[in-house]
């Protein structure tokens, strides 16, 4: 592990994939929610992937949405298909089935889409399994780009997103979910995360919105996003004790 000093005072602490998921697991707790900012090809996906990833998942109960009907990087995770929600009690039935197997559950949330008429059983398998995770409890929710579950133009789920991240805390749901640029995505989406990881950029409005919204200084980073490399990130936390942490993920499937 390095560590550096960032302009306005703060600690960069450098670590190894593996070395971050140590840190992480115990800081990251039960619902807390992560943002993974960064454009488009920046490794938001394998970021993620790399938490929930087989065989050792950071989190035992994880939906993932799809919302791009088949995407490739998110099925390099190998997750169990679901392509429609089964209703709490079936859910229910595979949570014991999986206890007595000793695995974790991790499911994928969606059909594949390979005809137009897939893309509205899609919305409603993703609807329901956002109701059935906020009623059940304890899962962990991802959404693969955000902006796309959340556009009243595509899949039009804001308000589902938003009750999720804002009632469901006490009920430990974390949800994880990447975007492209804070302007895309609803004011609960940047206000709820405890968490932020971020990939290089240079748009200074993004990295002034970070700041403000981890209670960061601006100059601070500003200094560690300019310092990252191509696919590294830096993860942000909203308590000013806890270190910048500047890592790589492992490609997915090594």
């Amino acid at each position: 592990m390095s560590v550096t000093r960032a302009p306005a005072g703060g600690d960069v602490v450098a670590m190894g994939w593996d070395e971050f998921r140590e840190w992480f697991r115990p800081r990251w707790r039960r619902g807390e929610h992560l943002g993974i900012l960064a454009p488009t090809g920046a490794g938001k996906t394998t970021f993620a992937g790399g938490l929930f990833a087989p065989p050792r998942p950071l989190r035992k109960y994880l939906l993932a949405a799809d919302p791009k009907g088949g995407d490739e990087t998110l099925g390099a995770l190998r997750l169990e298909s679901l392509p429609d929600w089964p209703g709490d009690r079936k859910m229910d039935e595979l949570l014991a089935h999986h206890e007595r197997e000793g695995l974790p559950t991790l499911f994928r949330v969606g059909p594949v889409v390979q005809v137009e008429k897939d893309l509205e059983r899609m919305r409603h398998a993703i609807a329901d399994s956002l109701d059935g995770a906020w009623r059940m409890g304890g899962w962990t929710y991802y959404i693969d780009e955000l902006q796309v579950v959340a556009d009243r133009r595509l899949l039009d789920l804001s308000a589902k997103v938003d009750k999720l991240l804002v009632s469901a805390r006490s009920k430990g749901v974390s949800v994880v979910y990447s975007f492209q640029q804070p302007k895309w995505v609803t004011s609960a989406s940047l206000t709820q995360p405890t968490w932020l990881a971020v990939g290089y950029t240079r748009d200074t409005d993004t990295t002034n919105r970070l700041a403000e919204l981890m209670g960061r200084p601006k100059a601070e980073i500003r200094g560690a996003l300019r310092g990252l490399d191509r696919f590294c990130w830096l993860v942000v936390g909203r308590d000013p004790r806890e270190p910048l942490v500047v890592t790589k993920p492992n490609k997915l499937g090594r």
